[in-house]
This record gives C-alpha cells, structure tokens and sequence, in this order.
C-alpha cells in the first residue's frame, strides 16, 4: 500500500491542502532545486504559487500554479514503494497509462528518483461512497479495461509470492509464525488462477484518493505501487480496500474483461491482497512508529487472513 496523496480538483483543495504557500525549511535544495523544473516557475514571482498537500508520511506532495499552469510535485526523500524500490518501473507504467489519457502526464522526473512532476488533473476526487455505485464501479472497471489492454513493456514484472517471502524475511525472527501464512499464499495463488492469465499493467493502489473524475475522464494518480502482474489484483485491490464493492463484484469482473473468474478465485486474489497489505503494514512498523489508523488497519486485516483464503 503506497500512501496516498491527494492532488485533485479546484474544489477540494481547500480541505487537503495546508494554508499558505510552503517555504520547504524541511526539504532542503533537492526540492528548490525540483521546482527549477516546473513549467514557468521563477522564484519570488508574484504569480506563482506552492501549496502543500495533506497525507504522506514518506512522500510530500505540493500544488505549483504558474502562469504555464499548475502541476502536482512529489518530493521523495526516501523510498518507501509497496511492491518495489525502483520508481524506474513507476515513471514507465505511468507513462504509457498517460499517453492512453489514463493518468496525469508526466512532466518531469528526477534521475535520482527524488522527485516527480505531473500536470495538475482538476475534477472530482473520489470517495468511499463511490465504490459501491454501479455507475462508478462501471466507469472504473472500463478505464481498467483500457489500462490491462496497454503493450506490456520488459520492465516491471512482479511475482507476488516472492514479495511475500521477502517480507516474511524482513520480519522475522520477530515473528516465527509466519511460515504457515506463506504455505495458505501458495495454495491461495494456484486457486486464483494467475498462472493461467496473462499478465498486465496494474495500478494496484485504486484507494479512492487516487481516482479522480476529471472533465475528461476517470484518471488514476500515484503510480508508486504499478506492476506487471495478474490483472486480478486490480479487483482485488478494491474489494480488499472497500467490502461495499462486493455487492457488484459480477458486473466488475465482466466489465473489466475477466467474467470467466468465478467466486472461489476471486476470493482467493483477494485474501492474497490482504496478506500482502497485513505483511507491508508489519513490516513498515519495524521503520516507523504507525499511527493508530495503520495498527487499527492491521488489526482489520489480521482478522480477515485468519479466515482463510476460502473462508
């Protein structure tokens, strides 16, 4: 699970956003330096504008409006990514999400991987409530569609089971109880059926502050967690991050291409999503101390893998 950052719509900064313009005395000449990279801004110009943006307890995120435009810059001082530490595989799967009008265009980016710039996408961010609408779930599972029909490029493939073993690693030998997780993720892998799927560019973030209902379009934000992988996982990610989706699961799956999936496997992808979700949160607690959401989130997940991959 990435963090998430939102960077949307006209109308809903003022609840996201801190007051003021930001002086960054926490982020040092790496990010003064990132902002010589946005179109049209010059320091001290009366008509630009930089305003932080809330969330992220890795990652910051700030508004630039100049007179070319506005923009959205994330400032990375460390990384933190779910799935992988190469934000290489971020800026490619982002970039052909981007020419296909699925994401925000990327205008520049960091060779160090410190920092990335994107347009500014104004609309609507989404919310929980939208994830059980069959309206919204449709239009979500359409872009889906679009997004795992894209070219795959070489880059970026990820084996689910072997980032579960990794975190098992990492964990332990805090925890020696884990081994029986990993013997239910492989058995939860072969009923899924991805192996039998060809794999896709995935977003696997779809938390609603990452989806934003744009003049043009739905459009997907923050790329950190983008992998080649089963295209599952997707659906998997929004049932795991909101339980009223289930109640349009069928019509879910048939939109976004996959009505030959049935209940069993599906349940599976999902409970594996979890484990992995349960084992990020595990494991980023040996780095930073969690907030109270994150151990309460962890708590919830807990609860839902010891039913079990069929339960």
């Amino acid at each position: 699970m990435a963090e998430n950052v939102s960077h949307s719509g006209a109308g809903d900064l003022s609840a996201r956003a801190a007051a003021g313009s930001e002086d960054f005395p926490e982020a040092g000449p790496a990010l003064r330096e990132a902002l010589e990279y946005v179109p049209g801004y010059v320091a001290g110009d009366s008509d630009v504008g930089v305003v932080r943006l809330s969330g992220g307890r890795v990652n910051r995120s700030y508004r630039v409006s100049t007179r070319a435009g506005q923009y959205v810059l994330r400032f990375s001082p460390v990384t933190d990514a779910w799935l992988a530490a190469d934000r290489s595989v971020e800026r490619a799967l982002h970039a052909r999400a981007a020419a296909a009008g699925i994401a925000p265009r990327i205008v520049a980016a960091d060779r160090e991987d410190r920092w990335m710039i994107t347009e500014f996408v104004a609309g609507r961010l989404w919310a929980a409530e939208d994830f059980a609408s069959p309206g919204s779930l449709g239009q979500l599972a359409d872009t889906l569609r679009g997004l795992h029909a894209l070219e795959v490029p070489s880059c970026g493939r990820f084996d689910l089971l072997l980032a579960l073993r990794a975190y098992v690693d990492r964990i332990r030998p805090a925890d020696g109880s884990l081994g029986a997780c990993l013997e239910q993720a492989e058995r939860a892998w072969r009923l899924s059926g991805a192996a039998r799927r060809a794999v896709t560019i995935v977003h696997h973030d779809l938390h609603a502050s990452n989806l934003i209902e744009s003049p043009a379009g739905l459009r997907l934000i923050d790329w950190e967690c983008a992998a080649v992988a089963d295209p599952l996982l997707d659906l998997a990610c929004v049932l795991s991050y909101y339980e009223s989706a289930w109640a349009c699961a069928a019509m879910f799956l048939e939109r976004v291409g996959l009505c030959g999936v049935e209940a069993p496997q599906l349940r599976a992808a999902v409970w594996l999503f979890d484990l992995h979700t349960w084992l990020w949160y595990r494991e980023r607690r040996q780095r930073l101390a969690p907030t109270q959401a994150e151990l309460d989130a962890e708590g919830r997940l807990s609860l839902r893998i010891a039913r079990g991959p069929t339960g």
